[in-house]
């Protein structure tokens, strides 16, 4: 008999966002291994360059999905950000409650955050078995980024929450190796280690290859084939530093180079008014491009920039990582030194790591690439090298496999 499998995420298939995308990916390959997936979540958001509204039901690559359409107001306002939250959530719970039954495996990623409570409902209520997907871990993140007090009571009940979940959840599925221990640390001593499944984001080897810049028709439309360009593709979110990127690109404005950003978020305002006020000819902004175009805006550089807030190391981890390694780009991080993303780039020997807001470093960086062509080069194979023995979908995807048997 086959396994069901539910699938709960705010993005999926065809949101451009790094979630849908790897979502779409998981429940697909899921699929193809015998798995019966159905995924629930919601209409697409303003990313999605289409207006029309998408089917409430459709199957993609064998997964059942259902669509809900749900309150969408400005995520830049914190409570606006948890009206849409509560809006998914009970719309699901409303579902699941008709259509799903304990014999059902749900697999909750925390897109939005609350979202894998659901699984601690079904299990109090019918016994469900329930696995969540930690990308973010909350509240620590808003604790850590101070936008709520740690003493606060809705923090210390969440936080109490958390622990019977990490509990009663059948594995917890983390995406790096510091997350599980920051997991660990939170659920105290009486939790089981070996509950914790650490299952490193992905990439399709097949989707995205390296493509030289002469040959890639994103890159030679907008002119990123005759300079040296740092490329950012993906979320502008609060705990991305982006801004001493574009700091660097004022120091740097004279050289040729380019700085391209692609994507959107709760930064990209602040940091369009920066360009704008300081006239920066040298950065372009793109919104979110869609799935198909991928392996050409994704490959469109020769540097990759990855960034995460060092106040969330452990508490998050990012997937751009793994299609910056897959492209064949050299990686300049800006990320803490002991976080999981420095561990893979100092590994493979694949770029720099710089401090976070330390604007002298990365213009010290990027000079060297730009002086030194054929390292730069040289660390763009070991990326993709490095990628292909540990970052593949293939892998990851076995994991999943092997972890739902045993459930």
């Amino acid at each position: 008999m086959e396994k069901s499998i539910k699938l709960l995420s705010e993005y999926f298939y065809p949101e451009p966002t790094a979630t849908g995308k790897l979502m779409a990916q998981l429940g697909s390959e899921l699929s193809k291994k015998g798995f019966d997936v159905e995924v629930y979540t919601r209409q697409p958001d303003h990313r999605v360059k289409s207006k029309v509204k998408l089917p409430g039901k459709e199957v993609y690559n064998g997964v059942k999905i259902n669509r809900f359409s749900c309150i969408r107001l400005d995520k830049e306002n914190l409570l606006f950000r948890i009206i849409n939250w509560l809006s998914f959530f009970f719309h699901l719970l409303i579902s699941l409650s008709l259509k799903s039954s304990s014999r059902d495996i749900l697999l909750i990623v925390t897109n939005p955050p609350i979202l894998p409570f659901i699984g601690l409902f079904f299990n109090a209520v019918r016994g469900q078995r329930f696995i969540p997907i930690i990308y973010d871990v909350y509240p620590d993140i808003a604790v850590a980024l101070e936008v709520v007090g740690e003493k606060g009571f809705f923090v210390k009940l969440w936080k109490k929450l958390n622990n019977i979940l990490y509990r009663k959840a059948s594995k917890v599925v983390v995406i790096g190796n510091q997350m599980k221990q920051t997991i660990i640390n939170n659920a105290g001593a009486n939790f089981f280690e070996s509950k914790i499944k650490v299952i490193y984001n992905w990439e399709n080897p097949e989707f995205i290859k390296p493509i030289k810049k002469e040959n890639n028709i994103f890159a030679k439309k907008n002119g990123y084939n005759e300079v040296l360009t740092v490329l950012y593709s993906g979320n502008f979110g609060l705990y991305n530093d982006l801004c001493t990127i574009i700091y660097a690109a004022e120091i740097v404005r004279k050289l040729p180079m380019k700085f391209v950003f692609i994507g959107d978020g709760a930064q990209k305002k602040k940091l369009k008014k920066i360009v704008r006020n300081k006239d920066l000819k040298n950065v372009d902004f793109h919104p979110y491009q869609p799935l198909d175009r991928l392996p050409e805006t994704l490959t469109c550089a020769d540097i990759s920039v990855v960034s995460e807030d060092k106040r969330v190391n452990g508490l998050c981890s990012s997937s751009k990582l793994y299609s910056s390694l897959a492209s064949g780009q050299a990686v300049l991080a800006l990320v803490s030194r002991d976080s999981d993303v420095a561990d893979i780039i100092q590994r493979c020997n694949c770029g720099f790591i710089a401090n976070q807001g330390d604007v002298d470093q990365v213009v010290s960086y990027l000079k060297f690439f730009l002086c030194n062509r054929d390292e730069l080069e040289k660390m763009g194979k070991r990326a993709r090298k490095h990628f292909e023995g540990y970052y593949t979908i293939t892998h990851s995807i076995e994991k999943y496999v092997k972890m739902l048997k045993e459930v």
